[in-house]
């Protein structure tokens, strides 16, 4: 019996010192999470399209400058023109003026706005800041694309070691099935350790197929993201968890999301928008006052009786002033509205602000929860080393049962499974952090 023992134990450590090596497929990659974050951005649809964006913005502040030059018409008439029919006041006389019938005309016109109560220039002030919101966008974009790469990627790690943890652990319940086989047809132990095993292979086999499909699925999402084919494999840079990350106390962590935060930084924005928009509506209230110039060259000339088949040419050059008369009445509800909307951005910056804050203590508190529990998972794994050393004695010196063995091992695995998840737990929630600080 003590043989026997000391063989199955003996198969069962060396299974357990080996490490189950998935084979290498020729579509694996290895990425560290900086070359997935510069593949994201080159390829992510997304920004694609947000980028435009920004290209559009930036066209509009051109279009708005334009306003700025004078305006220039010119147009060109060839037809045919009628005889002129007169009347006198009673209707009593008709007769019929002969007019040259070919009418030739050619105008030239400038028009140039030279005050217009702020309108222009506030105009192409308000596109460039809506041109600042569109870059934050963009930058919003790829801090949310690089902060799904970071999940995608670290899911892929963490259920890589669980299919591995898996695999280890099917192989050796198969083994230990073998054994128990084998003493139970020597009449050592019972079916029911069998079955019980024969059940745990089966859960085991059934973890693995929904934790590999799992991988699989993460894998083809993350692929879509970085622009690879779906069938890549990706395999994370192992030396990620090697890392040290150390965080500033919490009112610089405030301090720095504060002053990073796009979505922040928008709302801010949004605020010198509508200061504009409110601006461009005073505008309304004064004339527009502008420099004219126009020339018009034409055949025939008609203002004498008869009409005379000649080329005349006049020009003429001045100062316009118009005003709006409905603006005494309109302006005052539209400034009104305009005050509303400023006050609206201004509240609304302050509940983001609020907002920023909450989130970066929130991601501040689970950091630290995270390396707390990391250190602890450390200390457990350094008691279940401990506990499986003893075991381990004990079972040498006959004072142990096989079960208890097992379950030494198993805990021994247990352990090392919650370090692994804890070192990514940790690097997810500084990752989260950064991506609500706006530094990601």
């Amino acid at each position: 019996m003590k043989k026997i023992r000391l063989i199955l134990f003996l198969a069962i450590s060396a299974l357990g010192i080996g490490t189950v090596k998935a084979q290498k497929n020729s579509n694996d990659i290895r990425l560290t999470i900086e070359e997935a974050f510069d593949l994201a951005i080159k390829n992510s649809q997304k920004l694609k399209v947000v980028g435009k964006s920004e290209e559009q913005a930036k066209q509009k502040i051109e279009i708005a400058k334009l306003t700025k030059l004078p305006t220039l018409s010119t147009g060109l008439t060839y037809g045919y023109i009628s005889n002129s029919q007169i009347w006198t006041p009673s209707f009593s006389e008709h007769q019929t003026a002969e007019i040259p019938h070919n009418l030739t005309q050619f105008s030239v016109q400038a028009y140039q706005v030279i005050f217009k109560g702020g309108e222009i220039d506030n105009n192409i002030a308000k596109v460039s800041l809506e041109e600042q919101i569109a870059a934050l966008n963009l930058k919003k974009n790829v801090t949310d694309i690089k902060f799904l790469v970071v999940a995608k990627y670290l899911d892929i790690y963490q259920l890589k070691n669980q299919v591995k943890i898996i695999e280890e652990n099917t192989t050796l319940a198969k083994e230990r099935l073998k054994n128990i086989n084998t003493l139970f047809k020597q009449g050592m132990v019972t079916n029911n350790d069998v079955l019980r095993t024969q059940l745990q292979i089966s859960d085991l086999e059934i973890a693995y197929r929904k934790t590999n499909n799992d991988l699989i699925i993460v894998n083809q999402q993350l692929n879509m993201v970085l622009g690879l084919d779906e069938s890549v494999r990706l395999e994370p840079d192992t030396s990620i968890l090697n890392n040290q990350y150390h965080l500033s106390d919490i009112d610089a962590e405030l301090s720095d999301g504060l002053a990073n935060n796009q979505d922040l930084k928008i709302t801010n924005t949004e605020i010198a928008i509508a200061e504009k928009n409110l601006k461009i509506i005073g505008a309304e209230r004064y004339p527009e006052i502008a420099l004219f110039a126009c020339n018009n060259f034409q055949r025939p000339f008609t203002n004498t009786m008869p009409a005379i088949d000649i080329y005349s040419n006049v020009w003429q050059a001045g100062l316009s002033v118009r005003y709006n008369i409905g603006s005494l009445y309109q302006s005052p509800r539209k400034i009104k509205s305009g005050k509303i909307q400023v006050d609206q951005t201004r509240e609304q910056n302050q509940l983001q602000r609020q907002n920023v804050e909450l989130d970066i203590r929130e991601s501040y508190i689970r950091y630290n929860e995270a390396t707390a529990n990391l250190d602890s998972y450390h200390t457990n794994l350094v008691s279940a080393n401990e506990n499986y050393r003893i075991v381990e004695k004990k079972y040498f010196n006959q004072l142990a049962l096989l079960t208890d063995m097992i379950d030494a091992s198993d805990t021994k695995i247990d352990a090392e499974i919650k370090v692994s998840n804890a070192n990514i737990t940790v690097l997810y929630a500084y990752y989260k952090l950064l991506r609500t600080k706006g530094t990601l």
